[in-house]
Order: structure tokens, then sequence, then C-alpha cells
């Protein structure tokens, strides 16, 4: 049975390969490229996320994760681009 999401993040840091940032506008606006499935999409990037998107140091020892994803503050991740996210994220269930 599928469980409701955790913030654990493990779904996302493995996908840096699939999740292409193709042309941004700003640091807050990207056209991306989810290569699983093909779809192309709109991530806008606002708010606290915003703060977080910019902390890309916060992320180096995980090379492989999605460009969008940055850790919580007390612990777990963080999707910075979850209003926006491509289907193939808001279909995901955590096993």
């Amino acid at each position: 049975m599928a469980e409701p999401c955790n913030q654990c993040g493990r779904c996302c840091l493995h996908m840096r390969r699939y999740m292409v940032i193709e042309r941004s506008i700003g640091e807050s606006q990207h056209f991306c490229y989810f290569t699983l499935t093909k779809e192309r999409f709109f991530a806008r990037i606002g708010g606290d996320d915003l703060v977080r998107f910019r902390d890309c140091e916060s992320m180096s020892r995980y090379p492989d994760s999605c460009p969008f994803l940055r850790p919580r503050e007390n612990e777990g991740f963080c999707c910075t681009i979850y209003s926006y996210r491509p289907e193939h994220c808001r279909r995901f269930f955590c096993a």
C-alpha cells in the first residue's frame, strides 16, 4: 500500500540525469525536461523555496539528486518546485 510523502527525499536523490533544466529565466523560472516521460514543463520557484534553491552548496553531498531538491531545516528534504513538479512526480507514491 502506498504511503503519503514523509519528505525523506529518497525518491529524488538519484534524479539528476532525468530532470533537466533546459533554460532559465532568472533564478526563479525554469523551462525543464523530464527525460523519463519526455515531458516538458515550466517550473517556478518563489518565497522560502527560492531562498532554499539559491543554496546549491547544501546539496553538494548529493550530486545525483534532482536539481530542485533541498534539505529542510530539521531533517529530510523539500521540493522547491512542488506546485510545478512534472506529472511523474505528482503520481509517485512511497512504497
